[in-house]
């Protein structure tokens, strides 16, 4: 299967969109789309990480590779966010905004906004990059201990355990939790799905991805009519199915897609910064007084507005920051002591910022 997969790309700025749509309608008008989109990209995640690790596992120090380009991909953009939207609280934001960011900072910095006290606001957003770090730091060594068998089986196992916990018993009858005791929001049956997906080596087919935008269609659905949860075993498993389908079509995306295709490419970014456009968007869109025009023209000039300025932020971080860095992960890998370096940068983060949280919080 190819290493770059356009399709896939298409997708991370759909998922992008729905976050944005979501966002700017806090009332949930929407229902849960943002959790849908986060729900494809976690799919999207579990499926390339796995493939990435397969196709590195045996190599020397694969596993060191892994890590320390991990830590490249993740964190120099992460630290450029974190500096543009603890600059926009503190210039535009109300004075808690600024209090609750500097406060939380540390757990932004170091994976671990499940344990602050709010959660992480108002920069909550960063929970899913959490529940990726850890995905990230265990799945790697689960597939080094026990092969690709064994990790589909330990996968498919801890799905099923999620689903055991994440049944509620409501007025004498059993059914699936909306939430759940949130075990699918630190395990989401997406990423894990993902991971199995492509642990089975799926091959590519020359055919359009109907399946794939039949499922999609039933996710948006979901989303709206918010009928299953977004990171449990049903919608884990369609948003994956979704990913099957897109990610071995030979089929190329069409020409009026290819905007929103490479735009997808930046679908990390445009994650990173959305949140103070979309603040910003909303503010610019009643400073205009286009509520005049009804709520639909509103919300549809304020998601324009915010889309297009987080993904212009984005594409500018990508360009004179992300892609050079990533341009660099040959020269750091070959050389082992950049590798090690980078590699107890990426794994120590977590730990630090529980040591953190027990200094300042106790147990």
């Amino acid at each position: 299967m190819p290493t770059y997969l356009p399709w896939l790309d298409l997708l991370r700025f759909l998922s992008c969109v729905l976050v944005i749509v979501s966002h700017l309608d806090p009332t949930r008008g929407v229902g849960h789309l943002g959790h849908t989109g986060v729900g494809l990209f976690f799919s999207i995640s579990g499926f390339l990480i796995g493939s990435v690790l397969l196709n590195g596992r045996g190599k020397p120090a694969w596993l060191a590779t892994f890590y320390a380009n991990r830590f490249l991909r993740i964190y120099p953009p992460l630290l450029m966010a974190l500096v543009f939207v603890g600059l926009f609280f503190l210039v535009f934001g109300e004075s808690e905004e600024w209090i609750g960011f500097r406060d939380n900072l540390v757990h932004y910095l170091t994976f671990t906004v499940h344990l602050s006290p709010t959660t992480g606001k108002p920069y909550g957003i960063t929970w899913t990059l959490c529940v990726e770090e850890y995905f990230y730091l265990l799945l790697p060594l689960i597939l080094w201990a026990l092969r690709p068998q064994g990790t589909v089986i330990l996968l498919v196992a801890l799905i099923g355990l999620t689903c055991v916990l994440g049944i509620d018993e409501r007025i004498g009858t059993w059914r699936f939790a909306e939430y759940g005791p949130g075990v699918w929001f630190l395990i989401p049956v997406n990423l894990l799905a993902g991971a199995v997906l492509a642990m089975c080596r799926p091959r590519q087919r020359e055919a359009w991805p109907w399946v794939g935008m039949i499922g999609l269609l039933g996710v948006l659905i979901n989303g709206w009519a918010m009928i299953f949860p977004a990171f449990g075993p049903v919608m884990g498993l369609l948003t994956t199915l979704v990913i099957w389908s897109f990610a071995t079509t030979k089929v190329d995306v069409p020409g009026s897609l290819q905007m929103p295709t490479k735009a997808g490419k930046w679908s990390y970014g445009i994650y990173l910064f959305h949140l103070p456009f979309c603040i910003a968007a909303l503010m610019v869109c009643r400073s205009l007084g286009l509520e005049k025009f009804g709520a639909g023209a509103y919300f549809i000039v304020a998601a324009l507005v915010a889309t297009a300025g987080a993904t212009g932020m984005a594409a500018l971080m990508y360009t004179v920051a992300e892609k050079p860095i990533l341009g660099r992960r040959k020269w750091l890998t070959a050389r082992p002591w950049a590798r090690t370096l980078a590699m107890i940068a990426q794994v120590s983060l977590v730990p630090l910022g529980l040591l953190y949280w027990v200094l300042r919080y106790g147990l």
